[in-house]
């Protein structure tokens, strides 16, 4: 398959309404990243691949102030306005359930409740987040809304690679973070990565969707009944 017949989906024309924040909520501290100009200038072309060419002269100085105002771009003009939270499951579009599941677990994830600094679409554990920015979310929400049950959707670190596909009982998605590796695996070149928009740290549980309330207690809760489980059908051999 061709890729780019994969990635065929695009953000609307028109740029959304600058949303209104709303007060009271915890905000992501400024994020060190030491970048050269070269490197913001690479940041903001990185960030305007998602818009169109027509709105590149204005989005690019409004990506250049969050750049030195955050020390990254979370493109705060494309949060849907007010409060984000994961409705009822019908409530939401898409070709099959499992596209329809995903966006429930993307927007809990983001909900205000549960979020960290949810603005900044951090979940939790001060740098997980469910993307990079906020034109990847609406991107990735667009994607499941028209997925397939034959289809997978391939995203990585936030960005959604495209639609490719796949057999029913293939994975529905499939998503990587970070993918920092050898002499490039260490904080200072994550920074860079992640300021320059081509890496995204996901924690666990915020990278993937699923985060359930807003501490570890849903992974202690869940390894302990799989630990139960074990010890019922095997016993003592279920610890070896």
């Amino acid at each position: 398959m061709n890729l780019a017949d994969a990635m065929t989906i695009k953000l609307d024309y028109e740029l959304p309404e600058y949303p209104a924040f709303e007060e009271g909520y915890r905000r992501a501290p400024r994020r060190e990243s030491h970048l050269s100009e070269a490197d913001k200038a690479l940041a903001i072309k990185n960030a305007l691949r998602y818009i169109h060419p027509d709105h590149h002269a204005k989005m690019a100085k409004e990506f250049a102030q969050e750049l030195e105002e955050h020390g990254r771009i979370y493109g705060y003009r494309f949060r849907p306005a007010g409060k984000l939270y994961g409705k009822p499951i019908e409530e939401y579009q898409g070709n099959c359930v499992e596209a329809k599941a995903f966006q429930v677990m993307i927007d809990n994830n983001l909900d205000f409740d549960i979020a960290l600094y949810p603005y900044e679409l951090v979940t939790y554990g001060e740098t997980g987040q469910v993307c990079q920015n906020w034109m990847q979310y609406r991107l990735i929400k667009k994607y499941l809304e028209v997925m397939t049950d034959e289809q997978t959707l391939v995203v990585m670190s936030g960005h959604p690679l495209g639609l490719f596909h796949s057999h029913k009982m293939a994975p529905r998605c499939i998503i990587s973070n970070g993918l920092m590796v050898g002499m490039y695996d260490n904080q200072k070149d994550f920074n860079r990565a992640a300021a320059i928009g081509v890496a995204n740290y996901g924690q666990m549980t915020a990278g993937g969707w699923i985060r359930r309330q807003p501490n570890c207690a849903s992974c202690l809760f869940s390894s302990i009944i799989a630990a139960v489980a074990g010890w019922r059908r095997y016993g003592r051999d279920a610890w070896c």
